[in-house]
């Protein structure tokens, strides 16, 4: 079992927000490499533990993916925060202090914590550097309005059309093969020939 005492904004265990992959890697052993967003993300099956990293390379966030004893124990000023329950979670925090986008998913921007109980995702925990989470209500705004203008898509579309549409300025717009991917949230997908296929929502996969 893997230990680690989180420090909010600065650290969590030996890994240091801000640090490169190659020293990631050296504090956490072998990783299986996880395609994701171009490959920012290493994953720790032995620990169900989740590193992403920025587009430098720079260690932007730890996430905790599961509740099972034995794996790991997350601590915060001598509590043992993770693995633990709602209930249980909310008598060391202010529950006044996170925002929950539904009724299992938390966060603090503060702390630049999240925590999920969901029984059909399953539970997580996440912290991130500092200032990580700052436009999230942004990115969420976005995605919502990325989500209702991708339903004026059709089949068949050239790929000017799709992007007259969706109207995301350049620096927002990744192309990867043949597909256009906004905010690293919608894809669109065309054929050989530049024309539309299909949209995917897929932020994991990115």
């Amino acid at each position: 079992m893997k230990v680690f005492e989180w420090i909010p904004n600065k650290s969590i265990g030996d890994l240091i927000f801000n640090m490169t992959r190659d020293e990631a890697r050296k504090v956490m052993g072998k990783a299986v490499y996880i395609p994701w967003f171009k490959g920012r993300s290493d994953f720790y099956d032995e620990y169900s533990i989740r590193l992403d990293y920025d587009e430098n390379g720079l260690l932007e966030a730890v996430e905790f993916l599961g509740m099972e004893k034995g794996f790991f124990e997350v601590w915060y000023k001598g509590k043992l925060i993770y693995p633990k329950y709602e209930k249980h979670f909310f008598r060391i925090f202010d529950k006044k202090l996170f925002k929950s986008d539904d009724t299992s998913s938390y966060q603090y921007n503060g702390l630049n914590v999240s925590v999920t109980w969901n029984k059909d995702y399953g539970p997580s925990f996440g912290v991130a550097r500092e200032h990580y989470w700052d436009d999230s209500d942004k990115r969420i705004e976005e995605c919502s309005r990325l989500d209702k203008l991708s339903f004026k898509l059709k089949p068949g579309m050239t790929r000017e059309e799709t992007r007259e549409i969706l109207k995301e300025k350049s620096d927002k717009l990744m192309v990867r093969g043949r597909g256009d991917i906004y905010s690293r949230y919608l894809l669109v997908i065309f054929d050989e020939n530049d024309r539309m296929v299909s949209t995917k929502y897929d932020y994991d996969r990115m």
